[in-house]
């Protein structure tokens, strides 16, 4: 009996050990997975709160960029001498890196990951954080505030309601609202709106300069009247332009011309030289100075001050600049305009843009007169903008013109300006006028051709051929023809050779012919 009883102690010892080892075991396997759950928890808190600083940091970046004023944003982008380094962070925070703006993640539209106790996922939404401040502290992305005017339909009632909707009885009305708005704007375009805004507002200068120099040879006529002369003369404008409001600008132009002319001793009905038009030599006087409006859309210009109204009236593309076209004056304006000199005076121009438009105005003509009652010139003109078949653009202008400045009363005159693209590189010109005189009226008439748009030794020249004749009720008659060829030098700096014929019927019937071959060399900057 004793031996079976031995036998049966041995199992249950055993399972007492194990029991035991077991009891010991687990309790200790379990308190240590609690001590990892702690510490994984107090990772993830730490993570958010890494996180919490770096959102914190962020929203005062962003108020910071959205307060900056434009002066601030353009010394922000100058160029440094040097790169800057970063300063380093505070313990804790990571530096700030470069990321996608919030909707570039389609999982996450926001920009922000979902909150999440996964260190992964916590670690993504710090780089992310990151990236989006490093954007904020350069390329800044801002959130401007701006004034707004908005255009809105609203919808009347007769007690006078106003709804957003149609209302039986209602009327629609056009209004407009004026709203402050926040405009997300990047820093470049902020820059290049307050550099335009400070380019509209400066004071801009310029310089147009000419030298000619002329030679005299008389074809035909009395021998007693200067012949082989040489005539050299320097012309300068400065010019200055300033825009004060929105559409006005200011123009002020100072100019002189000294050295000799031919018209000075040879006796032709027009000038030889037309950079002497409306001037008076070797002295500094004021060209025009005014101020200019635009209204109706821009649709309507106001100009008033010192004027020169061929700059208005008379135009024409192929034969209307001295310094780079014809310089003979017949073939600058029509000389039944009459005007002698640039006075104090107004002009209103009106283009509504479809082809049409129209121009009236009124200068002093004699700046020794005691009122305007004894020397105005009034001047109104239409224009047309067209293209006949086959052809390019042609403008077609008429004139008409009073004037007292005699003192017998007001006179008048008319006339037509004509230029007419033949081709992309010809254009036709004409001009025709008549004026009231004294007893009958006098007469003008010319026309040529331009070149230019390659027809020439360089892309940049321009050439061409006019005549044009003068008949005043005197019986007095003039004949001028006139070729030039001008080189374009540089966009700032043109030579032109010019050969020029005068003809003059003088009264008697005797006639006188002079050559007049030239150089001139014209600047602008």
């Amino acid at each position: 009996m004793r031996s079976v009883r031995h036998r049966d102690w041995k199992p249950a010892l055993l399972s007492a050990a194990i029991a035991l080892v077991l009891a010991v075991t687990i309790p200790a396997i379990a308190s240590a997975q609690q001590v990892n759950s702690v510490d994984q928890k107090e990772n993830s808190q730490e993570l958010l709160n890494q996180i919490a600083q770096l959102e914190k940091l962020v929203a005062e970046v962003a108020a910071a960029k959205a307060q900056a004023s434009p002066e601030t944003l353009v010394a922000m982008a100058a160029p440094q001498a040097a790169p800057q380094q970063t300063p380093a962070m505070p313990p804790g925070m990571v530096m700030p890196q470069t990321g996608p703006s919030p909707g570039a993640n389609p999982a996450n539209p926001e920009g922000n990951p979902v909150d999440s106790t996964n260190p992964q996922a916590l670690l993504d939404r710090i780089k992310l954080l990151e990236q989006r401040l490093k954007d904020l502290e350069t390329n800044a992305v801002l959130s401007e505030p701006e004034t707004r005017t908005k255009r809105i339909e609203v919808y009347v009632d007769p007690q006078g309601g106003v709804h957003d909707e149609p209302v039986p009885g209602a009327r629609k009305t056009v209004t407009y609202q004026r709203e402050r708005v926040f405009r997300r704007q990047a820093m470049s375009e902020q820059i290049e709106a307050a550099i335009a805004d400070a380019e509209e507002h400066k004071v801009q200068i310029g310089v147009d300069a000419g030298i000619v120099a002329q030679f005299g040879f008389r074809t035909e006529g009395d021998p007693s009247v200067p012949n082989h002369h040489a005539y050299e003369s320097a012309s300068a404008d400065l010019f200055f332009t300033a825009g004060i409001a929105q559409n006005t600008i200011f123009f002020a132009d100072l100019v002189g011309i000294g050295g000799t002319t031919p018209d000075n001793e040879i006796p032709t009905l027009t000038l030889v030289n037309g950079y002497a038009a409306r001037l008076s030599q070797n002295q500094i006087s004021v060209r025009e100075a005014w101020l200019r409006t635009e209204i109706v859309g821009g649709r309507l210009a106001l100009v008033a001050g010192r004027l020169d109204l061929t700059n208005y009236i008379d135009h024409n593309a192929a034969a209307n600049d001295e310094t780079s076209q014809f310089i003979s004056d017949a073939l600058v304006n029509n000389p039944m305009l009459g005007l002698t000199e640039n006075g104090i005076g107004f002009v209103s121009v009106f283009d509504p843009k479809n082809g049409f438009n129209a121009k009236f105005g009124f200068q002093q003509s004699n700046s020794a007169a005691a009122s305007l009652n004894e020397s105005i010139f009034t001047m109104g003109e239409v224009g047309f903008v067209g293209r006949l078949p086959s052809m390019g653009e042609g403008n077609y202008r008429f004139w008409y013109r009073t004037d007292n400045a005699t003192g017998t009363g007001y006179q008048y005159g008319f006339g037509t300006s004509i230029d007419q693209r033949l081709s992309p590189r010809i254009t036709l010109f004409g001009r025709y006028g008549e004026a009231e005189a004294i007893e009958n009226r006098d007469s003008f008439y010319s026309g040529g051709l331009k070149f230019d748009n390659g027809l020439g030794f360089f892309p940049g020249d321009v050439w061409g051929l006019g005549y044009a004749q003068t008949h005043l009720q005197t019986s007095e008659k003039e004949r001028v023809i006139e070729g030039f060829y001008n080189f374009s030098l540089t966009e700032k700096l043109k030579l032109t050779f010019h050969l020029s014929h005068f003809l003059e019927v003088q009264q008697g019937g005797s006639k006188l012919g002079y050559l007049f071959p030239g150089v001139r060399l014209q600047a602008s900057f």
